[in-house]
């Protein structure tokens, strides 16, 4: 039995984003943000935030691997200054299929689907849908690049995203960088052989249908971005990653009544925007987050 686990394990070198020789099963994280106040106000308030993301990769061949997961997240903030807190959540589907072109060139194509409100009265009209086609090339086992786009509808409209993307894993082990812009990037060193340092980016962008007095009239346009530092220390045989991280986030929330859209977003180009702002939260500030990452290493499963 141990035996098939470990051969069906080698067979997910394929699915490798780019050039990494691990998958991240699982991660979960929970932050929460200094006091702020909002823009013109006196008011005080406090943004949390919870995120989790399952992967479970699904081998057919060396050639096709089935990919499925599901992420949640969450937002718990005061939208308005004379408001009580209000919660947004996102629950994101992932399915799709990693085709192996070649030696060198593969491709990721997902549909993504999910559900995004406050959750209040939940309908039909809570549902999105999305997908991302990204193509990647893997020169060796240290480095990789990535070319992409994502699309997705949201409650203002459509939104598209071209996508870039790096992996390079230092021939020492030592320095890894990897990112995917405009959504994250994450550069890190190895102190120890459990222990690194590291700094990173990640960038939020959605939109939530809001109810308000059990009636839905508004929807709120999130942009966020997290620049952390962190350490990290690997335990249970390097198998779960402990991550503390502290860095600034930059938030806007802008609210607009629920009937007015935009045409198209690309990236932060905004085409038809004839849409009239009810209200806008620009609340940036120092951030504490706790993270832990269940990460399978495919070296050992090689050696």
């Amino acid at each position: 039995m141990k035996k098939k686990i470990i051969q069906l394990l080698f067979l997910l070198v394929p699915f490798l984003c780019n050039s990494q020789e691990y998958i991240d099963l699982l991660s979960v994280n929970y932050g929460k943000s200094q006091k702020t106040t909002f823009e013109n106000s006196s008011i005080d308030t406090y943004i949390s935030t919870f995120q989790t993301n399952l992967t479970l990769p699904v081998v057919i061949d060396e050639k096709y691997t089935v990919i499925t997961g599901v992420n949640f997240s969450s937002y718990n903030l005061q939208l308005f200054p004379d408001s009580n807190n209000n919660n947004l959540y996102s629950a994101n589907l992932r399915a799709g299929l990693r085709i192996a072109h070649s030696e060198h060139w593969s491709g990721v194509y997902l549909f993504l689907p999910k559900i995004a409100s406050d959750f209040i009265n939940l309908t039909t009209e809570d549902i999105y849908v999305g997908g991302i086609a990204l193509l990647k090339y893997k020169r060796d086992k240290n480095f990789g690049s990535t070319f992409g786009l994502y699309a997705s509808s949201e409650a203002f409209g459509v939104t598209m995203t071209p996508l870039f993307g790096l992996y390079y894993h230092s021939p020492d082990k030592r320095f890894e960088m990897n990112f995917l812009l405009p959504n994250d990037a994450d550069f890190n060193y190895s102190l120890t052989d459990k222990t690194k340092i590291g700094i990173d980016f990640l960038g939020h962008g959605n939109s939530y249908k809001l109810t308000t007095d059990n009636v839905r009239y508004s929807y709120v346009q999130n942009n966020s971005i997290d620049f952390s530092s962190y350490v990290q220390q690997a335990v249970f045989d390097k198998r779960v990653l402990l991550r503390l991280k502290v860095g600034y986030n930059l938030n806007q929330f802008k609210i607009y009544p629920l009937d007015q859209k935009l045409d198209l977003q690309i990236l932060a180009l905004k085409f038809g925007d004839n849409r009239e702002k009810l209200f806008e939260d620009k609340s940036n500030t120092f951030l504490l987050k706790v993270e832990a990452i269940y990460r399978f290493d495919l070296s050992k499963v090689k050696k």
